[in-house]
């Protein structure tokens, strides 16, 4: 069966009308939305117009409520892509929960640093300067982001961020530019992108677990057979609590192999595990609080 690209995830029936080039799978009261996977294209130009449609699409999807992108290049068939709608279905439903009326801005500020020395006393330098703009700056985004990443600078930048905020807080997010903006008018670029879906922050991989990683999950956990969920999590709980830090990770992976073969009846083959990445962020964290 073709492969496809998994697009974004919501909640709930498809819409009435999809975006072109894209097809929708239904499991679990989850819609997957599918287009065209990147591995079809050539050349740089085609990557990039690929990656111009995929974030339309995107942004056409939130007029549906809640949307959960997916990292570029998760490729299944439309068989694959329905179980791992049902066997990830808590995980999933739980990051709309978090995510239900908040979007994502992209805000970059970049100076004039020829118009640097205008603006500078004797007793100032110029990344004196710099620095109490970026403070500034962060300043009054913290106070309306709930969340926020750094994202690269270029040596013109004194911001480049994505913020999380509710949608109803756009208004402020403005009037927090324009406080930026009064700071020093004639020498700061201020550009807005958004809102988009939390791209930065909550992006969906669907990784592929073997038969072979389901052994070896069985066999840390010291069980055959049906998973029982109410004894894998008396397990899990008891594991972490007696391991050494650098084993919490592995135990909670193999946690989260034996909890999808509880909901997915084809623990003999292939399933695709659902993780949830987000920008900066490449181990998981909260172990302590997980035990």
């Amino acid at each position: 069966m073709r492969l496809r690209e998994v697009v974004a995830v919501l909640e709930g029936h498809p819409p009435s009308v999809l975006p072109e080039g894209t097809e929708a799978i239904c499991e679990a009261g989850l819609t997957a939305i599918l287009g065209m996977p990147p591995g079809l294209l050539s050349g740089r130009r085609a990557l990039l117009e690929h990656a111009a449609c995929r974030q339309a699409v995107l942004e056409r999807l939130m007029a549906f409520g809640t949307v959960l992108p997916a990292l570029t290049g998760n490729c299944l068939t439309p068989a694959e892509a329905a179980a791992a709608l049902a066997a990830n279905s808590p995980r999933l439903r739980q990051e709309l929960r978090r995510l239900a009326g908040r979007v994502q801005f992209q805000v970059l500020v970049q100076w004039h640093t020829a118009l640097v020395p205008t603006r500078t006393d004797p007793d100032q330098t110029a990344e004196d300067l710099r620095l109490g703009f970026t403070h500034r700056i962060a300043d009054a985004l913290a106070r309306v982001a709930e969340q926020h990443v750094n994202l690269p600078l270029r040596e013109d930048m004194l911001a480049n961020q994505a913020l999380l905020l509710l949608h109803s807080r756009t208004d402020d997010l403005d009037r927090s530019l324009e406080q930026i903006d009064a700071l020093w008018t004639e020498g700061l670029r201020i550009r807005r992108i958004g809102p988009s879906p939390p791209v930065s922050f909550a992006s969906l991989n669907f990784r592929r677990v073997s038969s072979a990683a389901i052994r070896r999950a069985r066999h840390r956990f010291g069980l055959d057979g049906p998973v029982d969920p109410i004894r894998l999590r008396a397990l899990r709980r008891d594991l972490l609590l007696r391991a050494a830090e650098a084993e919490r990770a592995e135990i909670l992976a193999a946690a989260d192999v034996l909890d999808l073969l509880t909901r997915c009846a084809a623990s003999g083959g292939d399933l695709h595990l659902v993780r949830i990445w987000s920008e900066g962020q490449a181990v998981p964290s909260d172990l302590e609080d997980a035990a």
